[in-house]
């Protein structure tokens, strides 16, 4: 078994061994046609003899056997017999009477193969005649004897040369084989057999080379310009991981001492504060702070990790990333109050499946309450971090989360048995950045915990339990839709809602939506200039005017993407309408950028944000005309020279979509002759800014361009 298994094993062996088998088949064959070949020969020559010996004989026998001379026919049948070829002959009348016989001894006895093989009894029977006269007969029986060892020694001799030259024909083919193929392919797989990533630099890969011009030696070849790019690399991927390895270190340092540097910043800008509105820019001065000093570290850590697999600093990064978010809506909420009807179990339900299961036991309670009227994100972000600093805070054992409405404020409780807070933990603004944080929803501190429930109209604070334990207590001012919706009736006995929509689905729901809240609705065409038309078509809306309501998804009218078919969008949309004083402050400009430059798009990106605007960006026309088909903009700063569209064509589609057919489209170009102005204002652009620009010229562009832009840009 040992020895099959050794061969399962060896090319060269196979090989050989299959050659021989084969060769041994063909070998029988041959064999066999030989020996049929040399026994037809050899009766053949029998019979002969025979024919000659009767031939001779035979007149002889016809003669002695008419004249009744038994003595001549014995001894005839004598001299037959006398023949190495013949043991036996008989002489018998006509009658059937036994005139003479001779028997030669023999000690041969011939076996079964050889009666086979001999297929012929051996006796032949001639007719005795004289002048046609039938005289009797004469039988003689042959030999085989002599012709059976004639035949097993011919046999002999060819099985032996058919083995002898199979045996010499396999070793041919292994040696030759062995030399061509199994010889180079051993020596390789001696070679590669060991190696790993962390021993690879130490192979001589010119070694595996082969000089051979054949396919053999193009493998090898190829096979080490492999392994060599493989070794180069596992080297530059090391070294890269050392680098990021190093950088990690010191960039999570470095956040650490920044945390505490901004936490005692934070400290000292809240103590300056006098009054309300000095602590309104406070509150900003330290949020900017913030963002600043944590935006630079983060996005360096984003682009060093790009392309690595360091979890713990991705989960930083990201880390990092929703803190920067958190604080962008917190100074959003500091500076406007977008107000808009919120369901509370469901903002409630989000944020404690944002809560990773095996980081807190929480048992939720929401009382029952219908759709308030209050800031959605700044809700959601209070909640989220006021749950992470209980996790935080409250190792182990269950919490338990409270939200109900109760006399125009959203009350919001935390409490927990092994839940300690105290003055300390309620002026920290962020909590510790490490890795037993990351995977919390919020890194926001008590401290900006509480300046966003005080901005919202509400304050917080805790409470020590008599049985242990603390209880963080939240209060945030909000109207309910009871109170809402008779002003809104009230503004649609003037002005009666006129649905126009496509959509069945939509036009189901809404015409629900109606019923259940008792809104008026006009019985005249959707012409009719004091009605309120709701709509899903845009034409429509812009005929209509300012008593319109688009239902425009991705977020371009008055009703959002994720509200489009939401009663709280509705809603809060007939609310603004009905009460301009509960609307959000002035809507933010919106712009869309168009530049397939890199670096041109980020530096006007970057001015555009200065101005408090946070613009839309696409590479080349045709994402431009995507964003342009979907979403109304205030200015459409449009670069001329770019791939897959310019903006030539960009600018002249544009134009045929209705959303965007009067938006001003400023060219971005650095041609700054006659000829390019004239073909910029042909394409339907309004003006156009030559590169390199400035953050004045952008100003001063939106400031010609856009109406009420004072009133409609932030501070």
């Amino acid at each position: 078994m040992q020895m099959f298994s050794q061969v399962k094993k060896k090319l060269a062996l196979q090989l050989a061994l299959n050659t021989a088998a084969v060769t041994l088949i063909i070998a029988g064959i041959i064999s066999t046609i030989s020996i049929h070949s040399n026994i037809s020969t050899l009766k053949t020559r029998q019979q002969q003899i025979v024919s000659s010996i009767i031939a001779s004989t035979l007149p002889s026998f016809n003669l002695a056997t008419f004249n009744y001379n038994i003595r001549l026919n014995q001894q005839l049948t004598e001299g037959l017999v006398s023949h190495p070829n013949i043991i036996s002959a008989i002489v018998i009348d006509s009658t059937g009477m036994q005139l003479a016989q001779a028997v030669e001894a023999t000690e041969c006895q011939p076996s079964t193969l050889d009666m086979m093989i001999f297929s012929e009894p051996g006796i032949h029977i001639e007719a005795l005649s004289y002048n046609n006269t039938p005289l009797g007969k004469l039988i003689i029986e042959l030999d085989r004897c002599q012709s059976i060892a004639e035949l097993s020694s011919l046999t002999r001799s060819t099985l032996f040369n058919a083995l002898l030259f199979s045996l010499l024909l396999a070793t041919f083919i292994y040696a030759a084989f062995y030399r061509a193929v199994t010889s180079p392919l051993t020596r390789l797989v001696r070679q590669i057999t060991g190696l790993t990533a962390d021993n690879l630099d130490k192979v001589d890969l010119t070694r595996m080379q082969s000089r051979r011009q054949n396919e053999l030696g193009q493998l090898m070849n190829q096979f080490a310009a492999l392994l060599s790019l493989l070794k180069d690399h596992i080297h530059q991927q090391r070294k890269a991981e050392a680098t990021i390895n190093d950088y990690s270190a010191k960039l999570e340092e470095l956040i650490h001492k920044r945390t505490h540097a901004l936490t005692h910043l934070n400290r000292r800008l809240q103590q300056s504060s006098d009054d309300h509105s000095g602590s309104t820019s406070s509150l900003q001065t330290r949020l900017s702070t913030l963002t600043q000093l944590l935006k630079e570290p983060m996005d360096q850590l984003i682009g060093k990790l790009s392309n690595t697999d360091q979890a713990d600093a991705r989960a930083m990064a990201a880390n990092i990333r929703g803190l920067l978010h958190d604080l962008r809506t917190l100074q959003n909420s500091s500076s406007q109050q977008e107000l808009k009807l919120v369901d509370i179990h469901r903002i409630v339900t989000d944020c404690l499946a944002e809560i990773p299961a095996d980081m807190a036991d929480i048992d939720c309670h929401c009382g029952e309450a219908d759709l308030l009227l209050l800031n959605r994100s700044s809700l959601r972000l209070l909640i989220l971090s006021l749950l992470s600093n209980a996790i935080i805070h409250c190792r182990q054992g269950p919490l338990t989360l409270s939200v109900r409405y109760e006399a125009q404020r959203l009350l919001i409780s935390l409490a927990g048995q092994d839940l300690f807070i105290n003055d300390t933990l309620l002026e920290q603004d962020l909590m510790p950045l490490c890795p037993e944080n990351l995977p919390l929803p919020s890194a926001f501190g008590l401290g900006l915990s509480r300046e966003l429930a005080r901005i919202s109209g509400g304050d917080l604070h805790y409470e020590s339990q008599p049985d242990g334990g603390t209880v963080l207590l939240c209060h945030i001012r909000c109207q309910p839709l009871a109170k809402l919706l008779p002003e809104i009736r009230k503004h649609l006995r003037q002005h009666p809602l006129n649905i126009a929509i496509q959509d069945k689905q939509c036009r189901a729901r809404i015409l629900h939506w109606a019923e259940q809240w008792q809104l008026p609705q006009s019985a005249e065409g959707m012409n009719s200039k004091h009605t309120l038309l709701l709509t899903d078509q845009p034409e429509l809306s812009s005929r209509h005017g300012e008593h319109s309501i688009l239902l425009q998804p991705q977020g371009t009218g008055e009703i959002t993407d994720d509200e489009c078919y939401s009663a709280s969008g509705l809603l809060t949309a007939l609310l603004e309408q009905t009460d301009p004083d509960h609307a959000a402050p002035p809507r933010t400009l919106r712009v869309l950028l168009v530049d397939d430059n890199t670096i041109n798009r980020m530096l006007c990106q970057r001015y555009l944000k200065n101005l408090n605007i946070e613009p839309d960006t696409a590479d080349n026309g045709l994402q431009a005309i995507e964003h342009a088909r979907h979403n109304r903009y205030d200015l459409i700063l449009m670069d001329c020279q770019m791939p897959v569209m310019d903006g030539f064509e960009a600018t002249r589609q544009i134009r045929r979509n209705s959303l965007n057919s009067q938006t001003p489209i400023i060219a971005l170009t650095g041609l700054t002759g006659e000829n390019e102005r004239q073909q910029c204002l042909t394409a339907g652009m309004n003006d156009f800014i030559g590169k390199p620009f400035t953050q004045d010229q952008i100003q001063a562009t939106l400031v010609q361009w856009i109406n009420n832009y004072y009133g409609s840009a932030s501070d």
